[in-house]
């Protein structure tokens, strides 16, 4: 029989998977949410559906993205180094009518008009109505902390380093809120193409409880 369980596994059980923080976690687990001042991910249970991995500068070295669904739309959840008592990074993408719905165009355009000027503020709208798919992601004001080229790639480099040509470069930009509860962060690709995502940070115990897949 031992000889048979050696081969073939027999009733010998893998050692359990073990997720501590949004660092651990792949493609297919899960986890339940706290409720939070963000209605869209309030007391919902996520799923990672795909991840990216960052490396951006000095600052943060194979950062872990993942893409959760679940929710009313997609949600990335990371950790961050921008708050060190709210590390858990819960950003969602925006469009540029989005975008100019929260912020004056031409406020927001200097950030990209004027790249070597790193006093850039946004500040809301006053007149801007409630979002609700927003709620909670949005903050008053910002300032410009980070400027600078990062990579990003869809291969895992928590393992093992990975080749120049797994990364693709992009400039980086990084508006926080003067109370670091809030970001928005830039994507600008070659040819033009631009991500924007507007960004919470919460305390990691927010997550309730995490599965494996």
């Amino acid at each position: 029989m031992g000889f048979f369980k050696s081969v073939f596994g027999g009733d010998d059980e893998s050692p359990p998977v073990n997720i501590e923080s949004p660092k651990d976690l792949k493609t297919g687990d899960m986890l339940k949410m706290e409720f939070a001042a963000q209605p869209l991910i309030s007391a919902q249970t996520l799923k990672v559906s795909e991840q990216l991995f960052y490396d951006i500068s000095a600052v943060e070295n194979c950062k872990t993205v993942s893409i959760m669904e679940g929710a009313d739309q997609r949600v990335l959840l990371s950790t961050s180094t921008v708050n060190p008592e709210h590390p858990l990074e819960v950003a969602i993408s925006v469009l540029p009518e989005t975008v100019f719905k929260l912020f004056k165009r031409k406020q927001f355009a200097a950030i990209f008009d004027e790249p070597d000027n790193s006093d850039h503020r946004l500040k809301r709208k006053s007149d801007v109505g409630e979002l609700n798919e927003l709620q909670g992601f949005v903050a008053e004001t910002y300032f410009q902390e980070r400027t600078n080229e990062a990579y990003r790639s869809k291969s895992d480099c928590r393992n093992s380093a990975l080749n120049d040509a797994d990364w693709v470069a992009f400039d980086y930009k990084l508006m926080v809120s003067d109370d670091r509860l809030h970001a928005v962060r830039i994507e600008v690709f070659d040819g033009g193409r631009t991500d924007v995502y507007l960004i919470a940070y919460l305390p990691l115990n927010k997550v309730e409880e995490y599965w494996p897949g």
